[in-house]
């Protein structure tokens, strides 16, 4: 899906919606047996819905009966076998929808007028794109992935895969179990390094370079791309593994790139604080994101803040009545959005802000949210 697609689609989804739209959210499991259990945890989460709506003072039971319709067919169609790491579901009583993510979501319901897309935009943050570089003694292949989406690059205009002449390659190895940095073997690595530039003319990303110790070693010496080699990942044997395989064996590399991801945006955050252009807090974030002002909003994964949106009108700035979170079961007192974050994301998205998530802890003292402002 390009930005754009991504960017209209969760524009549609936080638009307003008839009460009830009934956002869900579930942390799931790829293999069994965990994911059988997700299945059973996702048809408990169902149940706890179909209650609150059925107490809901503010629903006819028309209208109850609408939505549980809506979220029992969705759940009827899902196959726990191709559950990735979260469930994200959506009904209302016209429509449901539902979306696999290969990211952690916490488990949660939440029934307001608009469906919750932090879990989407947080999933999303996660999808760096980036090539994976597979070296061996005789052979260079190279994919292209986002998240756990893999495929191999094998086309004819690209070059690859690009093989050695074979000289070196049919020898014997050498007292390491390989052929080492035999002249063939430099040379077909220079003439990979020197096919990766085209491709990174039409778009830079990270690359993850994967072989053996010494064969990452010679290609790192050789290697005209150094600013974007971002990760090396120490394994041998995956020339021929399959994508499902090799997305797996890879997991490491995505780690490391997402530890970039959130290391560059606290260096943004510092460069920010520098030129007096920094905000702190959910309040300040809040108020410079209704301005246009947030270049770049960072947000630590597990913040939520239940608030009331408040502004007066000829006042010059906007606050937020900041509440404690509706019990469990039980639905937001009027004007309160469960968890002002997801408006917060969607108002920085609007304005063509980025967001990035990071790890619990990382903003320190900010109040579990920052941002980098345009002025």
């Amino acid at each position: 899906m390009s930005d754009e697609d991504e960017s209209d689609l969760l524009a549609e989804l936080r638009r307003p919606r008839p009460y009830p739209a009934v956002s869900i959210t579930l942390p799931t499991h790829r293999h069994r047996p965990e994911n059988q259990q997700d299945h059973i945890r996702l048809r408990n989460l169902l149940s706890e819905t179909e209650k609150r709506l059925f107490a809901d003072p503010k629903l006819s039971r028309d209208q109850a009966v609408a939505v549980v319709r809506q979220l029992n067919e969705a759940v009827d169609e899902l196959d726990p076998e191709h559950f990735l790491e979260g469930l994200v579901l959506y009904a209302a009583a016209d429509e449901a929808r539902t979306y696999l993510v290969s990211a952690e979501v916490p488990e949660r319901i939440v029934v307001g007028d608009s469906y919750l897309t932090r879990n989407l935009v947080a999933a999303s943050a996660r999808q760096i794109p980036y090539l994976a570089l597979i070296l061996s003694s005789g052979e260079v292949r190279l994919w292209n992935g986002i998240g756990y989406e893999l495929h191999e690059i094998d086309e004819e205009e690209t070059g690859f895969p690009v093989i050695s002449s074979g000289a070196d390659r049919d020898g014997p190895p050498n007292r390491d179990g390989d052929h080492g940095a035999t002249q063939d073997f430099r040379n077909m690595l220079t003439e990979a390094d020197r096919k990766l530039t085209p491709l990174l003319q039409e778009a830079v990303l990270p690359v993850v370079v994967v072989g053996l110790r010494q064969h990452i070693a010679t290609f790192r010496e050789i290697s005209r791309h150094g600013a974007v080699l971002a990760a090396d990942l120490e394994v041998g044997g995956l020339l021929h593994t399959t994508a499902p395989e090799l997305v797996e064996q890879l997991a490491p590399a995505r780690a490391s790139l997402a530890a970039l991801d959130a290391e560059e945006a606290m260096k943004a955050l510092d460069a920010a604080r520098s030129g007096r252009r920094y905000a702190a807090g959910v309040q300040d974030c809040w108020q410079s994101a209704r301005e246009g002002r947030v270049g770049h909003l960072v947000v630590e994964e597990s913040v939520r803040v239940s608030a009331r949106p408040e502004t007066v009108e000829g006042a010059e700035r906007a606050s937020l009545a900041l509440v404690e979170p509706a019990e469990p079961g039980a639905a937001p007192a009027a004007g309160v959005e469960d968890d002002i974050v997801d408006s917060l994301v969607e108002m920085v998205l609007e304005a063509d802000g980025d967001v990035t998530f990071v790890p619990d802890g990382d903003l320190g003292e900010a109040g579990g949210m920052a941002a980098a402002l345009r002025y």
